[in-house]
Order: structure tokens, then sequence, then C-alpha cells
């Protein structure tokens, strides 16, 4: 092959290189412009005016972005908390005040599937968009958790991470449990409750997992004093709230016929927490203790 080939060949393949190189630099630009704008169209599309009918609802987007919160719930985990003071009250449990939600101008509402239905299925009519949620497992709240950060726009990781170090390392367990809550009859959550999933990650036998719910909330059935007895279990946790007073079982006469009583292996969790997530602190705490019995 002669000088004058060589060269033309060394051109050529230079040539072919600077265009490979010029499309790549192409390519990787136009990405990062597409990328830049979807995160722009997130950023404007994302709700600016949020109206939560929940406790759980209220503490997320607190936590996520404070600035787009404009009313709260009047549930006793935002009463105790300084930072809701001065946000407006528009829920009472089931009870929701339509037309304060309305004047406050949301753009988007976010409430129990069960509890708000109605009134949330009035808000979307009215062109507010809504957020319809029940927390029923782990998975659920995590879920939840996501939804409600890219409807906003804001970073969920943090709150993520403070899940996962909740349930971390979750030690050995085959202790078995009855939770109660409330007078004979009392109720018992099953599988298909937040607390019945809680308790499976945390390794206990939960004597009421496999029974049928017999009440309205399929989470939850109905337990007569036979039933207390037959199961007998190493521990019970008795749910304490504004209208539970756990020592009202304590004083049947059967309860010192229980192994977990004669034992001393009778607990008082609290309603939040254990039996609604309503905020990052009532779950942090109520996986603690969790743990903590477990370890025990």
């Amino acid at each position: 092959m002669n000088k004058t080939s060589t060269l033309l060949i060394t051109i050529l393949l230079l040539t072919f290189n600077s265009i490979g190189c010029s499309n790549n630099t192409n390519t990787t630009v136009e990405r990062s412009q597409i990328q830049a704008e979807a995160n722009l169209s997130r950023k404007q599309d994302s709700a600016q005016r949020i109206v939560t009918l929940t406790p759980l609802a209220a503490n997320l987007i607190y936590n996520l972005n404070p600035s787009k919160l404009v009313a709260i719930p009047n549930s006793r985990d935002t009463n105790k908390k300084p930072q809701f003071t001065n946000y407006p009250k528009v829920a009472l449990y089931g009870n929701v005040n339509l037309e304060k939600i309305i004047a406050l101008k949301p753009d988007l509402a976010i409430g129990s599937g069960g509890m708000h239905s109605e009134a949330l299925a009035k808000l979307e009519k009215l062109g507010v968009d809504i957020i319809s949620q029940e927390i029923r497992s782990w998975e659920d709240l995590t879920n939840f958790t996501q939804k409600l950060a890219v409807r906003i726009g804001a970073n969920p990781q943090p709150i993520l991470d403070k899940y996962q170090s909740c349930v971390d390392n979750i030690p050995k367990n085959d202790k078995s449990v009855l939770v109660l809550t409330g007078r004979i009859p009392t109720s018992s959550p099953n599988r298909n409750s937040w607390t019945g999933d809680l308790l499976n990650k945390f390794n206990y036998q939960n004597l009421t997992a496999d029974f049928q719910s017999n009440r309205p909330f399929s989470g939850y059935l109905t337990l007569s004093q036979e039933k207390i007895l037959t199961a007998n279990p190493d521990l019970i946790f008795l749910v304490e709230s504004d209208n539970l007073n756990p020592n009202v079982l304590k004083k049947l006469p059967f309860w010192k016929n229980l192994k977990a009583t004669q034992k001393d292996q009778v607990y008082i969790f609290h309603h939040d927490g254990l039996i609604t997530p309503t905020s990052l602190e009532t779950i942090t705490e109520v996986c603690r203790k969790l743990r903590q019995l477990a370890q025990s």
C-alpha cells in the first residue's frame, strides 16, 4: 500500500470517529434536556395546596414539604404537636367540613378510603384532585409515602430510610400474642389489618391471624370470653385510647385464669401506632416496643 492510500484511509477513519463522537455527545445532551424538561414538568404539575383528612397524611406531607400543607384533621396526634397549631382543622374522624375545605382552594385532598369516601367524591366533582388510601400493611405504608412524594414533587427517601430502620434486624420470636381492643365481647385483628401485618413482621404468632372477620371492617373480628380462654396466649396486648380503658378487662372474673396474666405478660399499647399508623413518631414507637418485647 502506497503512502497516498494510507493517508486517505487515516483521514476517513478520523472523520468517522469524529462523527460518532459528535452523535454520542448530541445524544447525551438530548437525554439531559429531556430529563430536565420532565423534572420541570413534574414540578409544575405537583400539588401546591394540600388538605389532609387523616393524621398520617398530615404528618407525612409536613415531613415531605410543610409549605404545601394548608389544612389538617382534628385528631389526637395532630392536636398534641406544636407544629400543627396554626393549621385550620377541617375533619373530625368521618365528619368533614367541605365548605371550609373549598374556601381554602386546595388542589389536592388526601383521606381514608372508607371513612372519607363520600367527602372525597364530592371534592373530586368540584375539581379537587384526591388521594384515597387505607393502610393495612407495611407495604401499603411505603407505597402511600412514595405516592404522596411523587404527587407533591418531594423526595421520600429520608422517610423510607426511617421505615427501614424500624424493621432492620428483626429478632427471632415465637411468642403467641392476643391483641384486645376493648370490653367483652372485644375485638382482635386478623392478618388483614395493619396490626396483623405488623405482628407478623416482628415474628409474633398472632392467635387470631387466620380467623375470618365477622365485622364490617374485614381486618377485625369479635372475640368472646370463651375464645380468649381457649387461645390462652403467651402475651396479651391491650389497646388504650381516649375511649378504651384496658383496666376494664383486668377486672373480669376470667382474667386471672389466663397464662399471660399469671406470668405478668400483659402490655398496654396505644391505639395510635398499633391499631392505626398516625405518624412517623407513633410508627417508630410501636416498632421499638414490639422489638423490645420480642427480645425479652
